[in-house]
């Protein structure tokens, strides 16, 4: 379980909420926890959504930004959200997820605000059956336009 002091919850409200949608998190205030955040009940399962068109293939060019994007450490929603598929960007973000050099916690979370449920076995798992994104190629390329970035 996961604590944070109280006067630090105040500051960093927005990620602590990111970590508490998947664990429990225990608030200190002087010493003892006065409270706890917990995840919500989980939703019912809502029928399969229809997604764009998904692309077999992805272009360089499309390749290119969605390296990018990753690389940059910029997890705002809005960003992503304007980048292209939610689906297709919440199963990356999922894929990232899983990689340990990236915030697991708000990635997670980024992946259900762009496609609820995304973060599930079961959707990830079709997800990474129709994707055009592999996994094998793509992390490598992050990697290293994150390296590149760091050396400006």
């Amino acid at each position: 379980m996961y604590t944070i002091k109280a006067t630090e919850l105040k500051n960093r409200l927005g990620p602590v909420l990111d970590r508490a949608a998947f664990e429990r998190v225990a608030i200190v205030r002087h010493g003892r926890v006065v409270a706890y955040l917990v995840p919500a009940i989980a939703r019912p399962k809502q029928p399969a959504r229809r997604c764009a068109q998904v692309a077999t293939r992805l272009s360089r060019r499309q390749e290119a930004r969605l390296v990018t994007l990753c690389a940059s450490g910029d997890l705002r929603p809005s960003r992503w959200m304007r980048a292209g598929d939610r689906h297709l960007l919440a199963g990356i973000a999922t894929m990232l997820a899983s990689q340990p050099e990236f915030d697991r916690i708000r990635l997670l979370s980024l992946a259900e605000r762009l496609f609820p449920g995304m973060s599930g076995v079961e959707e990830f798992g079709r997800w990474l059956e129709r994707a055009p994104v592999r996994a094998a190629r793509f992390l490598p390329m992050v990697r290293a336009e994150m390296a590149r970035l760091a050396r400006y």
